[in-house]
């Protein structure tokens, strides 16, 4: 009871601290202390965000596994509905992370250009090295330890020693051939590295992923929700990037001539831009994968597609011909719903 007044709660309370947090009209004034307080209100929108992803993990364990035994033959949405409670404890971390690096990095960057700006060139030459050592290291590190947890070579010298000293090693080079005075663009950076780790991504087949994660966590319905989220991730981040890159900038500037910061410049000349063409392109791919679900069925993925491939081999061609014709009418149903949709919002 308590995890579900926590997942009703949670949303509104953040809803109510982005409404104050953020002003609607960039011509107010506002005072340090204001200032302090919407920064402390929108910390606490992430603290909230990061609550409710826990409640409704936990929530989800405990409903999917109180499923199983009363749905009887249709028990697996229980444990579907149990995995996708694990699924979302393990990102709750890297949600964490990412929030606390998004929280620390701003002021960080800060005192890095006050660096800059007041020492001599030796000295921030001397901090650029070590800086960059120690962060080579770590994301070597990071690196290792991802293997690990594959493979469980458990070896801390394979894991820990000499992936620390190869990325301490390469940060000290790449600090050699950069000008200590000049500013790193984070941004650009962050942004090429995540496309082409989605490019990587989509590159690869859905029907080639779930039977990596059919081996992962067993066939059914679970591995062909993850193959299909994992490539659905990598296509509309690509769509959705260059629809953000393609939107016209005059908005901005009159949204930027009535003093508005970087973040309401964001909520209220980008986002109305990109929210008809986003919803297009998921709608798009909500098609694309109903369809793409019944092939993923017969690589393991579960599914009505598991269950015809299972009556063709066994010549059941009466069964199969009834699944055959519900998968066109849930395809037909599918294509009328969206395109219903595409036509009243964007």
């Amino acid at each position: 009871m308590l995890n579900v007044g926590g997942i009703v709660l949670t949303p509104v309370l953040a809803f109510a601290l982005i409404r104050w947090g953020i002003p609607r009209s960039g011509l107010e004034t506002s005072g340090l202390f204001v200032r302090i307080s919407r920064i402390l209100f929108l910390s606490l929108v992430v603290a909230s965000g990061i609550i409710f992803l826990q409640l409704l993990a936990n929530s989800a364990l405990l409903v999917g596994q109180a499923l199983i035994e009363p749905l009887g033959s249709f028990g697996f949405i229980g444990g579907f509905i149990s995995q996708l409670g694990d699924v979302l404890n393990m990102i709750t971390p890297a949600v964490i992370a990412l929030a606390g690096g998004a929280v620390v990095g701003s002021p960080l960057s800060s005192l890095g250009q006050r660096i800059s700006d007041r020492y001599s060139i030796r000295s921030v030459k001397i901090i650029n090295f070590l800086l960059s050592a120690i962060a080579g290291a770590l994301l070597f590190i990071l690196i290792g330890a991802l293997i690990n947890w594959f493979y469980q070579i458990n070896d801390p010298l394979k894991i820990y020693g000499w992936p620390g000293g190869a990325g301490a090693l390469i940060g000290l080079l790449l600090a050699l051939r950069s000008n200590p005075k000049d500013s790193i663009p984070i941004g650009s950076s962050l942004y090429a590295i995540t496309r082409t780790i989605l490019n990587a991504i989509r590159s690869i087949e859905p029907l080639v992923m779930v039977i990596v994660f059919a081996v992962w966590v067993g066939i059914g319905p679970f591995a062909g929700v993850l193959a299909l989220g994992l490539h659905t991730i990598a296509a509309l981040a690509k769509l959705y990037s260059e629809q953000v890159e393609s939107i016209m900038s005059g908005p901005l500037e009159a949204v930027q001539a009535t003093g508005a910061n970087r973040l309401q410049t964001i909520v209220y000349a980008v986002v109305p831009q990109i929210i008809p063409p986003y919803i297009s392109f998921t709608m798009y791919r909500w098609d694309i994968n109903v369809r793409m679900s019944t092939i993923i069925g017969f690589a393991g993925g579960g599914g009505i597609g598991f269950l015809l491939q299972q009556n063709i081999n066994l010549l059941d061609y009466r069964a199969a011909s009834a699944q055959m014709l519900a998968i066109a009418i849930v395809v037909a149903s599918m294509d009328y719903i969206s395109s219903t949709l595409r036509k009243r919002f964007v």
